[in-house]
């Protein structure tokens, strides 16, 4: 059978042993992962259509295949990346035992660690004029519920629970933007005792 003959008369077309929608998830992807190295490299300011297209070895046709716009693009990053920080910290978050504030906190760090590029779209980037300002804030609330929801659970009045989320979350951003720009010096294990101690002296001021 040609490969780009149909198996049969109702499935997908193929080419090259790949099907269409395949082959458009993976120049998707390309795209995506082009726009991150350039994040890495000089931010969120260098990411533009042009620069993606070269970087994956696609045209500007491909581009507009997945994305409207480099604010779509940068959009659909950013919320990718969130996702992929907010994972790891609900595995910890969600259980309740002595240890749970350590663990979660150096997952947290780590995670900061692994990936440059993901670091510093989601922690720094939004610092910046990019344009990433309201999709950081719909982003957020996920973060301050698990934190709320989770880690401060006992905190038994609402209101300061809620004020304690937040001021934890938003604190929290501010604190590893500042560390991965340099303005912060610490160690991974400073960094881990302060996050630590924070949420130990949440509970105690609100107990």
């Amino acid at each position: 059978m040609h490969a780009d003959q149909r198996s049969d008369d109702s499935g997908p077309r193929i080419w090259g042993g790949t099907t269409l929608s395949e082959r458009r998830q993976a120049r998707r992807s390309a795209l995506l992962e082009a726009a991150l190295d350039l994040v890495g490299e000089a931010g969120a300011g260098g990411v533009t259509m042009r620069a993606v297209c070269r970087r994956a070895n696609l045209t500007d046709r491909y581009f507009y295949e997945s994305f409207a716009s480099r604010d779509e693009l940068l959009d659909v990053l950013y919320r990718q990346t969130a996702e992929d920080f907010l994972e790891p910290m609900t595995a910890f978050a969600v259980a309740d035992d002595s240890s749970r504030d350590r663990a979660l906190s150096e997952a947290l760090v780590d995670k900061v660690l692994a990936d440059p590029r993901k670091s510093r779209l989601f922690l720094v980037e939004p610092y910046s004029s990019t344009g990433l300002g309201q999709t950081t804030i719909s982003v957020m609330p996920a973060f301050t519920r698990l934190i709320q929801d989770h880690l401060f659970a006992r905190i038994d009045d609402p209101v300061r629970r809620r004020l304690a989320a937040v001021t934890m979350a938003s604190g929290n951003a501010g604190m590893f933007s500042a560390w991965l720009n340099g303005s912060l010096r610490a160690t991974r294990e400073e960094i881990v005792d302060h996050l630590v101690a924070m949420l130990g002296a949440y509970r105690t001021l609100y107990q």
